[in-house]
């Protein structure tokens, strides 16, 4: 099992044993190693002087961890068959007073009702939608739509805390529908493990994430590798598990435990994903969502309005979403509901849910859309989900 120690975290950092302990805590804290809070836990256990600062900053790490933990206390109360995907989960495989930084909660919901029983948990209790999203499901899913909604609320340190609510494990680009993972939830540990290498459709892998996954590795079963190994074929992720084991071994270290990825299997990954690209852009919707989400993601122009405008109106909403166009939601006024069902509101598509009313649009909406669904009532092609 791979030793958590300021000798790993060095060599994570590729920094050498004489190198001050300034530009060593510096750059653990940089974007592409998040270690900043292990490094400080590991200082103060092997009883070394920490300035007024850095055991202010590792007083803080805490702080938002215990925090971090009576949040999930009380949504894990609420909706038992929820679990939480990398952060917390692998932070428990470290070492006992060594830390391993919180900057969100993300949360599985299997099943709707876990969904919306968090979701109105938080809403009742402070926090703040941020965004919410529905999204199309994949062939085999467990759930014809999928959920990912985000929650946030101030913090005394100015980082607020985040909440994600999911009913897919995977959602790393909203222009692509979002995988599920096995079902049932046999293994978080597993789940994690598959997640951690999906972050690299996003962005490089970070050093903490070598570290987890050497920890992660460490703890899987026999049972548990061949969820991943299945997972990470299904998902079309081995060439980021193979990119992920060469980091970990040009380290010098040994995974207890891995998952091959034959030179076969990766080129077919990527081939399939690369046909998945080509398949999403021949479709004329799909193009239309790719420039109206320009508009959601802060880059709206006249090209942005135009084609949300023309993609609401030509395909609507419903047809978006069958195409595989992630739909985003608007508030509205209205009470919550028990439950959650999408209405056909003239032209328009609401969602009615336990957190209150939304219309739901594939990128800006306009005010006259938000009046016609405030005003006009279901029409006969009501749908409850």
């Amino acid at each position: 099992m791979t030793e958590v120690s300021t000798g790993t975290v060095r060599e994570l950092l590729g920094l050498a044993p004489q190198c001050p302990r300034e530009t060593v805590l510096g750059t653990a804290r940089a974007e592409g190693h998040k270690l900043a809070a292990t490094l400080l836990s590991l200082w103060a256990a092997e009883g070394a002087e920490l300035t007024a600062a850095q055991a202010r900053e590792l007083a803080a790490c805490r702080e938002r961890i215990d925090d971090y933990r009576q949040f999930w206390d009380g949504l894990h109360k609420l909706a038992p068959e929820t679990y939480l995907l990398k952060g917390m989960t692998v932070a428990a495989l470290y070492p006992p007073g060594i830390l391993r930084s919180a900057g969100d909660l993300d949360v599985v919901c299997p099943h709707y009702r876990d969904f919306w029983a968090c979701a109105r948990h938080l809403a009742e209790t402070g926090w703040e939608l941020e965004a919410l999203t529905f999204g199309p499901a994949r062939a085999g899913d467990s759930l014809p739509h999928h959920l990912m909604a985000e929650f946030r609320r101030p913090s005394a340190t100015g980082e607020p805390y985040a909440v994600g609510l999911v009913t897919a494990e995977i959602v790393t680009d909203v222009r692509r529908p979002a995988w599920q993972l096995a079902r049932p939830v046999r293994s978080p540990l597993a789940a994690s493990a598959v997640a951690l290498v999906a972050e690299r459709w996003e962005r490089p892998f970070r050093s903490r994430d070598l570290l987890d996954l050497m920890l992660l590795l460490g703890e899987l079963d026999r049972q548990e590798l061949a969820q991943v190994a299945a997972d990470l074929a299904r998902t079309g992720l081995l060439p980021q598990w193979r990119e992920a084991m060469r980091r970990i071994a040009r380290l010098g270290w040994s995974p207890p435990a891995t998952v091959p990825a034959p030179g076969a299997a990766v080129v077919r990954a990527r081939l399939l994903r690369a046909a998945g690209a080509l398949r999403r852009w021949s479709s004329p919707v799909r193009l239309l969502a790719a420039a109206a989400q320009a508009g959601v993601e802060e880059q709206a122009g006249r090209l942005a309005d135009t084609a949300s405008d023309l993609l609401h109106r030509w395909a609507g909403p419903r047809r978006a979403l069958a195409a595989g166009v992630p739909l985003f939601a608007v508030p509205l006024d209205g009470a919550p509901g028990p439950e959650w069902r999408l209405d056909d509101v003239g032209r328009q598509l609401v969602a009615r849910t336990p957190i209150g009313s939304f219309l739901l649009v594939c990128g800006a909406a306009r005010q006259e859309w938000l009046d016609e669904a405030s005003g006009g009532a279901p029409s006969a092609t009501e749908r409850e989900l």
